[in-house]
């Protein structure tokens, strides 16, 4: 469609609590390219700031007539940044607390959307408190408010036969906490510019707001345990039937998500109301076998509503309970809860399993009828190609810890017995330099360059130019995958399905045999 003319270490992406990291640190930049100077540089020599060898920054621009596109909700205008034109904060839904999401109210207005929107209320991040934490992961949390159905888009064509592949991110911080923005690593700019993809980030309801199950009171929450689950499918809906405006093609969308991110990846390939809204999906470090079972949810719901004094019969009052003492009730029985099942030997083996137990969304028997590794469940995204993978330390020293073989090998195993589409196994081993080397190959380090941002995240990353090449290489196969379902890129092996080789990314990348 046309413009519309008018006018070594875990960093907290799923675990909140990490212990601070205490070391001097030590970073390599760049300084000729140094983002944070842009202001001083212009000043005193009136020239571009460049981004990395051969690219300058240009000027912003915000014009409505040349940026607005028309949602089926009503026109959108954004702006335009060095090619890539950038909406940010546009509803794709709204929804009542514990009810579920509805397409938002339309408007006519061209509606300014050139900055985040909110982002779900959540607990405090631990990793604010720690310095170095904070330095790395360079985290932007937004302002917080329960009307945050809201999603992001970059993209370098707003015609609608441009016909460009989808990328839709979903965020890390398992299902408790995280945005579509909290790290810079997410601005789909570079992979828009240079890659010819149209990127989605979103917002979705987290923790209490969306999945606390309340299905033991009654038909009016009967969903409530999967609502954060049912926006992101009501977000690829939204996908579905705008994004031509944007000028990405509906019928080729990839779905790909870290961490929590990628259980969230995971849990859409075994919900029938997902199927036929993405083709292909990448699971990065977020690879979940296990979901609740109404055994536990539902005893979340019951000890939640009883720690806030709500008798049943006027159970409506917990949608107007101030949401700090709602979430104080709800982390309160899911403490309790993870006590029983531990004691009643029921946690489940995978790790990442263990850590969201309690906190994921529920076998529901409608919204997820299986378990996401069952036969069932592996039949519903059975035609969709995937990509699956760690990175090597994760939370612990190296991944030969025995803990972790489930994280991401039995998906693959699973996929594989059962004759699905091909699935792509990888190991990202390359390490930080920065604060002395001490987070080695850790859990969220893989994003920058995925999205190809390794310099725009360089307090993480360090941003040397091997790395910012690697960056390059990473991107390409991501985009590549998006494009038609084979991942390539120059100067990286020809990577085979898994059950013949898993691809270990380094600045040197291998293929492992498998066998």
């Amino acid at each position: 469609m046309k413009a519309f003319d008018n006018g070594k270490k875990s960093l907290g992406g799923i675990i909140p609590n990490f212990a601070p990291v205490k070391t001097a640190f030590v970073m390599t930049l760049r300084p000729c390219f140094a983002i944070f100077g842009i202001s001083l540089l212009l000043a005193a020599c009136g020239q571009p700031v460049r981004r990395s060898a051969g690219e300058c920054l240009s000027s912003v621009e915000t014009s409505a007539k040349s940026t607005t596109v028309l949602s089926q909700s009503g026109p959108v205008a954004g702006y335009i940044d060095d090619g890539v034109y950038i909406y940010k904060g546009i509803p794709y839904a709204r929804a009542g607390r514990f009810q579920l999401p509805e397409s938002p109210e339309p408007w006519a207005d061209v509606r300014a959307s050139r900055a985040y929107g909110p982002t779900c209320p959540q607990d405090k991040r631990m990793g604010w408190y720690d310095d170095n934490q904070a330095f790395a992961m360079h985290w932007d949390d937004g302002f917080p408010d329960e009307d945050c159905l809201r999603v992001n888009v970059w993209t370098s064509d707003i015609r609608a036969d441009a016909k460009m592949p989808v990328m839709v991110w979903l965020h890390g911080g398992g299902f408790r906490a995280g945005s579509g923005q909290e790290l810079i690593s997410y601005d789909g700019s570079n992979l828009a510019r240079s890659h010819g993809v149209v990127v989605v980030t979103l917002n979705h309801r987290l923790n209490a707001l969306g999945f606390l199950d309340l299905s033991a009171y009654g038909a009016r929450y009967a969903l409530t345990g999967n609502l954060g689950m049912l926006d992101i499918v009501k977000a690829l809906e939204w996908v579905r039937d705008n994004i031509s405006a944007f000028g990405g093609d509906p019928s080729n969308v990839t779905v790909f998500g870290q961490s929590g991110g990628g259980g969230k990846v995971s849990t859409l390939m075994a919900m029938p109301s997902a199927r036929g809204l993405f083709s292909k999906a990448i699971v990065q470090s977020g690879s979940i076998t296990s979901l609740l079972s109404h055994k536990y949810s539902r005893r979340i719901g019951t000890y939640t509503v009883d720690a806030l004094g709500i008798v049943p019969s006027r159970i409506e009052e917990i949608e107007k309970v101030p949401y700090d003492k709602l979430l104080a009730a709800y982390n309160g029985a899911l403490a309790r809860v993870r006590e029983e099942a531990k004691a009643d030997g029921e946690l489940p083996e995978n790790i990442l399993d263990q850590i969201l137990f309690g906190q994921t969304p529920v076998v529901d028997g409608v919204v997820i009828p299986f378990q996401p590794s069952t036969p069932e469940a592996l039949a519903i995204s059975r035609e969709v190609p995937v990509i699956i993978g760690t990175v090597y330390n994760e939370f612990t020293p190296n991944m030969e810890d025995p803990i972790f073989k489930p994280l991401a090998l039995r998906q693959v195993a699973d996929r594989i017995a059962a004759g699905c589409a091909p699935v792509y196994h990888y190991i990202f081993n390359w390490a930080s330099p920065v604060l002395d080397g001490a987070f080695g190959s850790t859990h969220c380090l893989e994003i920058p360059f995925v999205f190809d941002n390794v310099l725009l995240h360089r307090t993480f990353t360090g941003g040397a130019e091997d790395a910012i090449q690697l960056g390059h290489r990473v991107s390409a196969l991501w985009t590549s995958f998006a494009r038609n379902g084979v991942p390539s890129a120059a100067g990286i092996p020809t990577w085979v399905p898994a059950q013949k080789g898993i691809l270990q990314i380094d600045i040197e990348s291998t293929i492992l045999n498998n066998n």
